[in-house]
């Protein structure tokens, strides 16, 4: 897949694959659209990483909080670039905070079907998904044991970070008050009417609920070009990290048979230097099954963010797992483990974030520089990356 309307640097996503379902239409109000039949969902993953295209070099360099490294693995070496500060040397001060806004989108189809993620929901009752998104581990601080060793309090993608840096992080390590937060400010909804050679439905899952379709290239030219420039006044700089929150609403790449897009993290050049962003979509209709639940979308796009905020970190090649069916050479850190969750629980609700693959797995660190010498976050990788040859 490739998005073609707008070559920009790069960009990242979490995708569930579908195939149309042959002559089905979902219409409402008159108006049909393309509808993408829940029978033919695929529950896996498939990549999507790849540099779209020459954009010219930015004027400035600011951009969000990150620090360079160059890594070697094997006879390889790489340059690669991280949110927050160098947990390889000792820092006077090891707490990064991130200025972070959920940005909520009311999504429109030409048939008025609307998906509003400032609403309650009928298959998740008790709050909407921009407050279970707010008071989920995501964004929310709590204790964390990994394998019986206490990582630290924080949120989820933090103690992420931490637990991949264990080596550096732990009690005695050069830096064990590192923290790389997130500080959450949740924006005004914003509204988007997709046109119809844009939009597709899936139908109603057994709870009820639709999930909302639309061409990505449609989606990301209408953030690059509006959404990013108009946000500037309430706050969101290069510095900061947006992230566009919906509700059971995903992307397909042109036509609604190449879906489904549940994500990405991605960036454009302005003046001043890069704009990272996200997107992700909170996901409570059951479309999916068990592999795409609330966060597990939101935990996979900022944790990426975090290893790879310009979508461009070099690795040797791996592959053949998770999401990716052939070989990547990218630190995505969410791909590997795509459709494994794990189970958190904050301020009385039960999440569902991803499961993800450390530093130490891309770059076969020997041993791991992870919590109890592990590869990922809740132990599923107790080895690096096999290597991938197609």
């Amino acid at each position: 897949m490739k998005i073609r309307t707008r070559a920009k640097l790069g960009t990242s996503m979490l995708i569930v694959a579908a195939l149309a379902a042959a002559g089905g239409a979902q219409a409402s109000a008159g108006t049909s659209l393309p509808r993408i039949g829940t029978r033919h969902v695929i529950l896996d993953f498939h990549p999507h990483h790849q540099t779209l295209g020459a954009v010219p070099a930015a004027t400035g360099t600011t951009s969000v909080k990150r620090f360079s490294r160059t890594v070697t693995d094997g006879t390889s070496t790489f340059h690669i670039q991280m949110v927050g500060r160098n947990p390889f040397v000792a820092q006077t001060t090891q707490t990064t905070t991130i200025k972070t806004f959920l940005v909520p989108v009311r999504v429109i189809l030409p048939n008025n079907d609307t998906f509003d993620p400032t609403v309650a929901t009928s298959c998740d009752t008790g709050a909407t998904p921009v407050t279970r998104s707010v008071q989920s581990p995501v964004f929310t601080s709590r204790a964390y044991t990994i394998g019986g060793t206490a990582v630290g309090t924080g949120q989820y993608t933090d103690i992420f970070r931490r637990a991949e840096f264990f080596a550096f992080t732990k009690p005695g390590g050069i830096n064990p008050g590192y923290h790389t937060k997130l500080n959450v400010t949740t924006l005004a909804r914003q509204t988007v009417h997709v046109p119809a050679g844009s939009a597709g439905e899936i139908g109603a899952s057994a709870c009820g609920e639709k999930t909302g379709a639309m061409d990505i290239n449609f989606w990301d030219n209408l953030v690059v070009g509006t959404l990013l420039p108009a946000l500037r006044a309430q706050g969101v700089t290069e510095t900061t990290v947006p992230i566009f929150l919906f509700h059971n609403v995903v992307m397909f790449d042109g036509t609604p048979g190449n879906c489904c897009i549940l994500g990405y993290h991605s960036l454009t050049q302005t003046a001043a230097g890069r704009q990272t962003y996200g997107n992700a979509d909170y996901e409570t209709s059951g479309n999916f099954g068990a592999t795409v639940r609330d966060v597990s979308t939101l935990s996979h796009e900022v944790a990426e963010w975090l290893d790879d905020p310009f979508t461009n970190n070099p690795t040797r090649p791996w592959g053949h797992i998770g999401q990716v069916s052939g070989c990547q050479n990218n630190l995505e850190v969410g791909d590997p483990l795509s459709g494994t969750n794990v189970t958190v629980s904050t301020i009385g609700h039960t999440y569902h974030p991803q499961e993800l693959a450390c530093f130490s797995w891309f770059y076969h660190s020997s041993p791991s520089l992870g919590v109890n010498g592990l590869f990922s976050n809740n132990g599923t990788f107790k080895t690096s990356a096999a290597p991938c040859t197609g």
